[in-house]
């Protein structure tokens, strides 16, 4: 288990990157490897077969016996919220809040959330990774957030969204964003009023703050088509995203997976995005290359594990001969069936320039 507070002078948002891709490689290769840093839950388990249907899981967690690990698996989760919360109440130095890999509840979420909306500390990051939140507690997620507008970051891999857990969260987001947005531009006019001409406040400065969502992570979430098409209405009318982690969301149909590439290709602010191990094929590899030739923005792509052949190598590569003026900085097609020659070449491309 893994629990923290960590201050804000950390830089959350180049740190919490390496941690999701160093977090993706070991779900996706070695779950269970001796000396790894991550302990994988029941959760971690299921978060890698998102196909599977919700009940059948109900009902396997259901049959587990309670064997004496569990009782103290609770108080241990118990003892870290309760550290969380006394740290919340009395410091206003807590920049991110990291509770990964503990079976953290929409019910311990709720208790979790209390304290966090009535600190002091401008909390810029939640780390919520390989947890048990479900639908439920994407709506107490959206009242933090409105507590909380500093917020830049929010990772949820590997919990229990599902497409209505992600639509409302992503319906929330988009409706706060337009309001705190509208609301500081009403209190800047205001203020440019009161001040008059002599005293005036820098340019685009408001006493309110906006909320603008940079990081968003509902990989392994169980998301099938709708989902994706939520995420894809997102994307193209609401989102300043900088960085999107989609892995493991296998469950979407191809015609889902046109309309977020399609959102993708207009994104001025994406520059990452992960989709490890999607089942995309070449035809959706061919869709996503039409982002990459569109999308100078976009500087890094994870596409492990995800059924593709020399036929999608070709158009990721014909791709990247497009981008003369922002070539890729990282791509990542481990775990494909991509020929050694081709994904030289490919290797080649994004390091020569």
């Amino acid at each position: 288990m893994s629990g923290a507070l960590e201050p804000s002078r950390h830089k959350w948002f180049k740190a919490n990157i390496l941690e999701r891709c160093r977090l993706q490689k070991k779900l996706s290769s070695c779950p269970r490897a001796a000396g790894s840093d991550l302990e994988p839950s029941a959760e971690s388990d299921a978060a890698s077969q998102p196909d599977a249907e919700p009940e059948e899981e109900e009902e396997a967690a259901a049959d587990e016996p309670d064997g004496d690990q569990e009782p103290a698996k609770e108080q241990d989760l118990q003892a870290q919220l309760d550290a969380m919360m006394t740290v919340l109440s009395s410091s206003a130095e807590v920049g991110q809040l990291v509770l990964r890999n503990t079976d953290l509840t929409d019910d311990h979420l709720l208790s979790l959330a209390g304290a966090l909306k009535s600190s002091r500390s401008e909390v810029t990051l939640l780390n919520l990774n390989l947890n048990l939140i479900g639908p439920y507690g994407a709506h107490i997620l959206l009242d933090v957030l409105r507590a909380k507008p500093g917020v830049k970051g929010l990772h949820l891999f590997g919990n229990r969204l599902r497409d209505h857990g992600a639509l409302a969260l992503l319906m929330g987001v988009a409706e706060l964003q337009e309001q705190t947005a509208r609301a500081a531009a009403a209190a800047a006019v205001q203020l440019h009023a009161e001040l008059g001409a002599v005293l005036q406040p820098p340019p685009g400065w408001s006493p309110l703050r906006a909320f603008t969502l940079l990081e968003l992570d509902v990989g392994g979430n169980g998301l099938g088509s709708e989902g994706v098409r939520a995420l894809a209405w997102f994307m193209r009318h609401h989102s300043q995203l900088q960085y999107l982690g989609l892995a493991q969301s296998s469950g979407a149909d191809l015609a889902a997976w046109r309309e977020l590439f399609h959102s993708m290709r207009g994104s001025a602010s994406l520059a990452h995005v992960i989709l490890d191990q999607n089942r995309l094929g070449d035809p959706g590899v061919r869709l996503l290359a039409d982002v990459l030739r569109e999308n100078a923005g976009l500087r890094e792509l994870d596409l492990d594990g995800n059924d593709i052949s020399d036929v999608g190598g070709n158009d990721i590569m014909g791709a990247l001969l497009c981008r003369t003026q922002a070539p890729l900085r990282h791509l990542s097609l481990d775990e494909n069936n991509i020929s050694a020659g081709l994904m030289s070449r490919i290797q080649e491309e994004v390091k020569c320039k």
